[in-house]
């Protein structure tokens, strides 16, 4: 499949657009951002989604929510989702995580610390072997001082997402895993210590969400909203991809 990718400036118009999504066998739809706002989701999002549901798997870095979370999210919209079909960057950590089997820290919400349970993370609070960085808006001095000195007694380092930001209500910005990635990284070298980022660009969410459609990567399409994850995520797989967010000269509504 060719690759397409539609910025802001608006490179490719909205018919090469459609062409490209109807001729993909699969659909990867980002969330936050794209289909939701906060988790909420629009008008644009959900007439999308049930159009071209059959095809769709949801791929998103968001890290502070579950798949059944979007799944009941959905259902209440009206939306009857599949929940293997969504894949979250939070949930395939703590997974990767769980197989793992080391002593971990998880630096997440709640809910996410009592998913890494229930997937059976060995849950500490000293002397870690693995690290697991979530979007956590709990985030703080104490966390900083415990994860950077745990990096350099060797801890591995599991990152949900890279992403610094994602777009909020009104025009506001949501600072992202990403960006507590930076603080980490301000205190210890990338190089002296190991990582592995688990969402996009990196090819495992683009993989698990085609495994779950049945197709290959060169046959899907991935439309989101942000340039550095999704659409370089999917070029690096050679896959089609689509940019729609504010200021796109294409929309959802412009795909149906």
């Amino acid at each position: 499949m060719s690759q397409l990718i539609v910025t802001a400036a608006g490179i490719a118009d909205r018919n090469q657009a459609r062409a490209i999504l109807e001729g993909g066998k699969g659909i990867l739809l980002d969330w936050d951002g794209c289909v939701a706002i906060g988790d909420v989701p629009h008008a644009d999002g959900l007439k999308f989604l049930s159009r071209f549901q059959e095809r769709i798997a949801i791929v998103s870095n968001s890290s502070t929510i579950r798949p059944r979370d979007i799944h009941r999210i959905l259902a209440q919209a009206g939306v009857i989702f599949p929940i293997n079909r969504i894949i979250l960057a939070g949930h395939q950590a703590l997974v990767r995580a769980a197989e793992v089997k080391r002593p971990t820290i998880v630096f997440g919400s709640l809910p996410m610390k009592a998913l890494a349970r229930d997937l059976g993370v060995v849950q500490v609070k000293c002397d870690p072997e693995i690290i697991v960085l979530l979007r956590d808006t709990r985030f703080s001095y104490e966390s900083l001082r415990l994860g950077v000195n745990a990096l350099l007694n060797g801890a591995h380092l599991i990152v949900s997402n890279p992403d610094l930001t994602h777009p909020g209500h009104a025009g506001s910005i949501i600072p992202e895993t990403g960006a507590l990635l930076a603080a980490f990284q301000a205190c210890v070298p990338a190089q002296a210590f190991k990582m592995e980022v688990i969402g996009k660009p990196s090819a495992k969410l683009f993989e698990q969400a085609c495994l779950a459609l049945g197709i290959d990567t060169s046959q899907a399409v991935m439309i989101g909203d942000n340039p550095q994850t999704d659409i370089i995520g999917a070029k690096q797989l050679d896959m089609a991809s689509i940019l729609v967010r504010p200021g796109s000269s294409l929309s959802l509504a412009d795909l149906c």
